[in-house]
């Protein structure tokens, strides 16, 4: 079997690592679309400290099967040494019989990151291996990237972000059963707890979106903390416009669309409820 591999980080499947993905992916029919995954994040091998995700592992190969990728796997900390010839020979032709190599304009490989596209494309040229090397992808006059999105969360700015993207940034965590404080505002809510390490996006009231009942319902979300309330765990809670129902347990997509408001602690109940009330006229 020869494949056409799509070489990255890929750790946010945002615009710039969908064009290299796509691009393995149109080489079906001549080769068997592929992408290379590593076990952990090179940065959490070399510094001992990952970045936040920007997907879960399981919605990232997920969203890679959909491309009708095969997904090989190869354990970082057994490959980070090698140089990029090694890398080259030994991992993508010897181990996984590459054909051809989709990459981004400045993906670099082998120990030390040394190796550059220049020399990628003189190694392909020298097996016989087709090299497509995607161009560089902008968004508001600088290249897309995994950090600019990272940024643009923390700054609460959802237009950016979503646009690098090319979606909206959500999860889809466990919904857990909390202190029912929502149900007795009149706001019942969905509170998921974020996974350790997944990107955290600033705190506030945000338009959204959950997938319930099979179709995507208009919401409003909180992520913080619950100032009003005196709470210090840090959650996603989300009213589902006109839902009413038990869904402990269960994974909920919810997509962030809009920064509406920052996090806020309120005099007494009442002004909250009202405050509610208007985040959700503005959600919709």
């Amino acid at each position: 079997m020869t494949r056409a591999i799509a070489l990255g980080a890929f750790d946010g499947l945002h615009t710039a690592h969908m064009a290299v993905l796509e691009a393995a992916a149109r080489q079906a029919g001549t080769y068997t679309p592929a992408v290379l995954l590593f076990d952990q994040h090179p940065q959490q091998a070399l510094t001992g400290s990952a970045p936040p995700r920007l997907l879960t592992d399981e919605e990232r190969d997920c969203r890679l099967r959909e491309l009708g990728l095969e997904l090989l796997y190869a354990k970082f900390g057994e490959i980070k040494d090698l140089s990029p010839r090694a890398f080259f020979e030994e991992v993508l032709l010897g181990r996984f019989h590459a054909g051809a190599l989709c990459c981004g304009y400045d993906y670099r490989f082998g120990a030390g990151a040394l190796g550059h596209v220049d020399e990628l494309r003189a190694l392909c040229g020298a097996h016989g291996v087709l090299l497509c090397a995607t161009p560089e992808i902008d968004y508001e006059g600088a290249p897309v990237s995994s950090t600019r999105i990272r940024q643009a969360l923390e700054a609460g700015n959802l237009a950016d972000a979503n646009a690098m993207l090319g979606r909206p940034f959500g999860y889809a965590f466990a919904v857990e059963e909390g202190e029912h404080i929502g149900r007795t505002l009149g706001f019942p809510t969905l509170n998921q707890a974020f996974a350790q390490g997944f990107a955290v996006p600033r705190h506030g009231v945000y338009a959204s979106q959950a997938f319930v009942g099979g179709q995507w319902r208009a919401s409003v979300t909180n992520i913080g903390t619950r100032p009003c309330f005196a709470g210090d765990a840090l959650r996603s809670e989300t009213h589902v416009i006109g839902f009413a129902g038990d869904l402990y347990g269960k994974r909920i997509p919810v997509r962030l669309l809009r920064y509406l408001r920052p996090e806020k602690k309120f005099a007494d109940i009442e002004r909250l409820k009202k405050q509610i009330a208007v985040d959700i006229r503005q959600s919709v």
